[in-house]
């Protein structure tokens, strides 16, 4: 196994066990709030539990599998959760766990809070869309 496949794999595993911590998180009583959020922003509920755990299961398949679906992985889930961030930002309401469709939602108003809460999908979207499209590239 050469080093560019040896990293990304790598780097594969880590988006699986982020996962696994985020799903976990939920349920660490000292990080959460007296407003019920975690860190005092975060409320996740079952539809981001459940995407969560399907990124995390799709981090897992692709990290005991190939390179190939490793570099897909990082490409489409990166995409995929840096526009959702981007929809959360400009929106209010972000669209991978479906709350853009709910017309009963209340958008989040505040331009501040907007960045806060889609500031992770915008980081690590981004960071996943770096490693499947760039980062692979550079490495020897």
């Amino acid at each position: 196994m050469n080093r560019a496949t040896l990293t990304v794999r790598n780097l594969t595993w880590a988006y699986f066990l982020l996962f696994v911590l985020l799903v976990a998180m939920n349920y660490m009583p000292f990080i959460i709030a007296e407003n019920g959020k975690v860190f005092g922003f975060f409320k996740l509920e079952t539809e981001g539990n459940i995407l969560h755990v399907l990124s995390g299961i799709w981090a897992f398949i692709a990290a005991v599998t190939t390179r190939n679906a490793q570099l897909f992985y990082f490409r489409v889930f990166g995409t995929a959760y840096f526009l959702d961030g981007i929809v959360g930002v400009l929106f209010g309401s972000a669209y991978l766990n479906l709350n853009i469709f709910d017309p009963d939602r209340v958008p989040v108003a505040d331009m501040v809070t907007r960045l806060v809460v889609n500031a992770p999908h915008l980081a690590i979207g981004g960071l996943a869309m770096f490693i499947g499209f760039h980062l692979y590239r550079k490495i020897p």
